[in-house]
């Protein structure tokens, strides 16, 4: 009874964000210009250098 009324919740869930996200592109189209993407693309990749930094910090202060 209870995993079907969860999966039921879920499948409801799954649906709202696919529906929310629908509206949401509808309504900006521009977000996916090549000039929005490229500045996510490169916002991403700092964010990815700084991570990797910091993890490596971490492994170097646990080996010590």
């Amino acid at each position: 009874m209870m995993q079907t009324l969860t999966q039921v919740l879920l499948i409801i869930g799954a649906g709202f964000i696919l529906w929310f996200t629908y509206q949401s592109i509808k309504r900006n189209p521009q977000v996916f210009s090549a000039e929005n993407i490229n500045k996510s693309i490169f916002t991403l990749g700092i964010l990815a250098l700084c991570l990797i930094a910091i993890i490596a910090f971490l492994v170097y202060l646990l080996k010590n």
